[in-house]
């Protein structure tokens, strides 16, 4: 049963009104005159009101027309209850809102009648709200449903162009070809557009390769890739470094002096790079890293310049050994501590390979216990594909990967950069 207010000046007839609805199972609320009416109305929200016409501080009429200003009592049905029973009378409530009329004296079957009457309108017009409140609610949702979707395909094709724009400053496959002998580029953004970006450049006999990790990934990462390319550019072109050493510190001079200079709160971001030089006169690699190693497999190492406690030497296969090259422990773009590069240099031969790589596909999440691949597992896996041309080497190293991942999202950007002489 729904909620019926009682406003009526006379206690008696006040009282036996509401006795009788709540013995007819209704909840009833009551008010000696219009304007407490009121004021309760607009506490319970009542399903129907029955008013008396003749009452002091508003009468029926005053409150009927203050009932119909309320925006949350517009549609409450409301009923008369008078003496007052002349046409006119009943034309003026009518014209003023009222859905109803009830002369006293009443009987009790003429009272529950057009109480049962106006309550069942009432429940059929709150289902009609509630309709056409799920109406517009819906339309409402397939509106920002489709506005949503709209922003999303845009992000998506900002992206994609982004993507474009991002690997054309990439070295294309012509320019690779023209100076390396045998190579692959494995590179698996997480998202569209990556933090990760590989490098290199030919000038006389010296080539240059790098494989570059810059700080997070997606659009933030791939804005600090930007950066960071430029700054290696303008390193070779403009200042004539040609060691890498020489190379790292003066990018990460000026990452930082740009990056500070741009950005107000900047807090260090930058990348992890690994960076090697190749003579292939003197058959030699200068190597250095920022945070990321270089793998090299040969069947024996011979140092030219090689900082011993940053060399890891790895299982014999088939008569060759994976030696791992560390880098140094500082960034390029971080803040505070000095940044401290170092510089290994070390005779190779024909057939031997090197590689770099992000530290994306240590990192992937997979495998039956959803753990890291680990950096042990990618160089073992290295020395376990020797025995293969490096496009066959590319397609071990993608099925490897994708099946470690499994149904796991990718964890970070990959990049992989092998080159065998």
């Amino acid at each position: 049963m729904g909620k019926i207010l009682v406003i009526e000046d006379e206690k008696n007839i006040r009282e036996t009104i509401v006795e009788i609805l709540v013995l007819n199972g209704h909840d009833v609320e009551s008010a000696d005159n219009g304007k407490n009416g009121l004021d309760r109305a607009i506490q319970s929200k009542p399903d129907l009101v029955l008013c008396d016409v003749m009452m002091p501080e508003l009468n029926g009429w005053e409150t009927v027309k203050a009932f119909k200003e309320i925006p949350d009592l517009f549609c409450t049905p409301f009923v008369f209850l008078s003496a007052l029973s002349t046409m006119p009378d009943l034309r003026k409530g009518m014209n003023l809102g009222a859905d109803d009329y009830i002369t006293k004296p009443f009987n009790l079957e003429e009272l529950l009648k057009v109480v049962s009457f106006q309550m069942n309108k009432a429940k059929i017009r709150k289902k009609m709200n509630q309709l056409d409140l799920y109406r517009k609610n819906k339309s409402s949702i397939a509106e920002f449903e489709d506005k949503a979707n709209e922003k999303v395909k845009d992000l998506q094709d900002s992206l994609e162009r982004a993507k474009i724009v991002q690997e054309v400053i990439l070295p294309s496959a012509v320019e690779l070809n023209e100076f390396l002998p045998e190579y692959f580029i494995y590179y698996s953004p997480k998202e569209s557009i990556s933090g990760d970006f590989y490098w290199a450049r030919k000038f006389d006999d010296l080539y240059m390769i790098a494989v570059a990790d810059c700080t997070g990934h997606g659009v933030p990462a791939a804005l600090i890739s930007m950066v960071c390319y430029n700054m290696l550019n303008t390193t070779v072109e403009q200042y004539g470094y040609r060691n890498p050493a020489n190379i790292l510190d003066t990018v990460n001079g000026l990452v930082i002096e740009f990056m500070s200079a741009h950005h107000e709160n900047y807090v260090g971001d930058g990348m992890d790079i690994a960076l090697c030089v190749i003579d292939d006169q003197r058959k030699l690699i200068k190597f250095a890293g920022a945070k990321r190693p270089i793998y090299f497999v040969s069947k024996e190492f011979k140092p030219l310049r090689v900082n011993q406690h940053n060399l890891r030497v790895g299982e014999d296969l088939s008569g060759q050994k994976l030696f791992e090259v560390k880098g140094s422990n500082s960034p390029i773009g971080g803040l505070g501590a000095k940044f401290d590069i170092h510089e290994e240099i070390f005779h190779y031969e024909k057939g031997d390979t090197i590689y770099l790589s992000s530290d994306g596909f240590a990192d992937q999440f997979g495998g039956d216990e959803d753990k890291k691949y680990k950096t042990k597992n990618l160089k073992d896996f290295i020395l376990s594909v020797q025995n293969n041309g490096m496009k066959k080497q590319r397609k071990l190293f993608t099925d490897e990967f994708e099946i470690w991942k499994g149904t796991t999202e990718q964890t970070d950007d990959v990049t992989l950069f092998g080159v065998r002489f």
